[in-house]
């Protein structure tokens, strides 16, 4: 959870109600179930492989190793073009108490800070990022709980009847950014093997984890419209500045820490998720040089964790907040959209045999039916693309043919 709450539910809802207005609160439902579908074919791969690497090791087994280790690559930038919009929504949220980062050398400058103190949280070992990160799931839960539970007394019935005139790429731009809030999943089976009966276990924890952020989701943003109605289009930081309107600036104060652990947590989280990506590219299947995978005594990928910074710094220096989302977004889609065409190719085979053997039921239609869901929804969202997501898609694509060529060289391909 601590990797999909973020920084969405606290800098979005403005954006989200100026797109689709109460609509907003119907797309969040859909948003949620387009993500279940993806969930659900990360779950049915987790049900029959346990290794480690999630949609690059998925994708290995379906298409072989060239196909994983482009998605692997894939996977490995998704997690690094999130912890760096977590960064830039970070000193986004600064900005009312520090102006001076709206100027483009100061925002530089602490996007290095922060990138250098997530790196040291993550080189200290397990403990370190696991207790950095239960905390800010703390702070994060506890604050949007203190939000709705107080914020529900001042809702108000008529600010739910906005009317809305807004048009169809309006609903679009507002699908896609509630779509930015909930990509963490994805990186939960990327340790599969540390969870307990990975097989049984990894499947109930993706839908579990996918259902309830939905439900915090829903729940803040309808607070949040009762409270604000038309005024929640005129806050960078709604959900604090709704707060601060009944409870001064105490109040506001309160939300606005909430928010930035809330987003600290994101990335403390996805920084250390993500390196693992890339040391099982090393470590499972040799598909990256073995270097890539050594780990310090302390169990922590420490050469996968530093390149990991060095393209976090990269994206920082490249756009800011709003930029990075659909990059983010393209990245991850990507990944999906293999991981939903090797479920379906799973399924067909199963489907095949199941014919064959006279088993066949509905269950298993419906299965089918869902992996192609979820593939048309990877590719409706491949239309949000922007020249700089455009650029970073085809820099990895060319960079993973050209790393792969090389290990061909190097040597042989290993049988699967």
């Amino acid at each position: 959870m601590n990797s999909m709450v973020g920084s969405g539910i606290f800098l979005l809802p403005g954006v989200l109600f100026q797109d689709a207005g109460n609509w907003s609160l119907a797309l969040i439902l859909l948003a949620a179930l387009a993500v279940l579908a993806m969930a659900y074919c990360y779950a049915e791969m987790a049900h029959h492989f346990s290794g480690n690497g999630a949609g690059w090791y998925y994708t290995y087994k379906e298409f072989g190793r060239f196909w994983g280790f482009e998605i692997g690559l894939f996977t490995w930038l998704q997690g690094a073009a999130a912890i760096a919009t977590e960064i830039a929504a970070f000193l986004r949220g600064l900005r009312p108490w520090l102006p001076k980062l709206g100027e483009i050398t100061a925002y530089r400058w602490a996007g290095l800070g922060m990138i250098l103190i997530l790196l040291t949280i993550r080189l200290l070992g397990k403990k370190a990022s696991t207790w950095a990160n239960n905390f800010s799931t703390v702070l994060k839960l506890a604050v949007l709980g203190l939000f709705v539970v107080l914020g529900i007394f001042y809702v108000k019935p008529g600010n739910f009847n906005a009317a809305v005139h807004n048009s169809i790429d309006d609903f679009d731009h507002a699908f896609m950014l509630i779509f930015f809030m909930f990509p963490g999943f994805s990186f939960l089976p990327v340790q599969a093997s540390s969870i307990h009966n990975s097989k049984k276990n990894l499947p109930k924890l993706l839908i579990g984890v996918v259902i309830s952020v939905a439900v915090i989701y829903m729940v803040t943003m309808s607070v949040a419209i009762g409270m604000l109605g038309n005024q929640i289009d005129n806050a960078d930081a709604p959900l604090a500045w709704a707060f601060g309107q009944q409870f001064g600036q105490l109040g506001e104060a309160v939300i606005m820490i909430g928010m930035l652990g809330s987003i600290a947590g994101v990335a403390i989280s996805m920084f250390y998720s993500t390196p693992y990506v890339v040391s099982s590219l090393a470590n499972e299947k040799a598909l990256l040089p073995r270097f890539i995978g050594i780990k310090s005594q302390n169990g922590v990928p420490y050469v996968a964790t530093l390149l990991t910074a060095g393209i976090v710094l990269i994206l920082v220096m490249s756009g800011d907040y709003l930029a990075l989302i659909p990059c983010s977004i393209m990245i991850a889609v990507v990944q999906y959209a293999f991981v939903a065409m090797a479920t379906i190719k799973l399924e067909f085979a199963d489907l095949k045999r199941r014919h064959a053997q006279g088993k066949i039921d509905h269950i298993d239609i419906y299965e089918m039916v869902l992996a192609v869901i979820a593939l048309l929804c990877c590719l409706f969202l491949a239309r949000f693309v922007t020249p700089l997501a455009i650029e970073i898609t085809a820099g990895i694509a060319l960079v993973g043919v050209v790393s792969y060529l090389g290990q061909l060289i190097r040597r042989p391909p290993a049988e699967n």
